[in-house]
């Protein structure tokens, strides 16, 4: 048990003291979760479980939460994102693709869209900027690697655009980039 937190008032006279301890979920065994309150459910992935575990904790969640849970969707939901503190983003999909109320949630679908789209723009810049680079290194040679650091900063598609169109009146990297990174 740690020491109490206090909230004082200005005169420095406390007025609410709140006692705390820290839990360190993976030291914790699965059970204590899975059996406990339901507000607490989502916890029980992080817990002291295997990866090889997990599909059978899912299950039991699972039967837990139909049965008992007012809000469903709101639960996986909690579940799903606190997984991704310790497992990688496939894994968890994989893992979670057999629960509906999870697959039907306009939260998660939400959540999915945005992760499929930040995807798709993060693979057009790195498309965009290969590309560059290509043509780049035809025309002018191979960058420096300062240079070419500042290639891969960029992050906008408008940006890599506005510099391909560059490229066919510019003579060097450095000219290339002067408008955009002045030494």
């Amino acid at each position: 048990m740690r020491e109490p937190f206090l909230r004082r008032l200005p005169n420095g006279l406390p007025y609410h003291q709140f006692h705390f301890q820290v839990v360190r979920l993976w030291e914790v065994p699965v059970e204590e979760f899975l059996e406990g309150g339901l507000g607490t459910l989502p916890l029980a992935p992080l817990c002291r479980v295997s990866k090889r575990e997990l599909p059978s904790v899912i299950r039991r969640m699972e039967e837990r939460i139909g049965q008992e849970s007012i809000d469903a969707e709101r639960t996986w939901i909690a579940t799903y994102v606190l997984m991704g503190l310790r497992y990688d983003s496939a894994f968890i999909e994989q893992l979670l693709r057999g629960v509906q109320t999870m697959e039907e949630s306009v939260t998660y679908q939400a959540i999915i869209r945005k992760g499929e789209a930040r995807g798709r723009v993060e693979g057009r810049v790195e498309g965009e900027l290969n590309l560059l680079l290509l043509l780049g290194r035809n025309r002018f040679g191979e960058p420096t690697k300062r240079t070419l650091s500042k290639l891969q900063s960029i992050t906008s598609t408008e940006r890599l655009e506005r510099l391909a169109i560059r490229m066919l009146t510019a003579e060097s990297w450095k000219e290339l980039l002067a408008d955009t990174y002045p030494d």
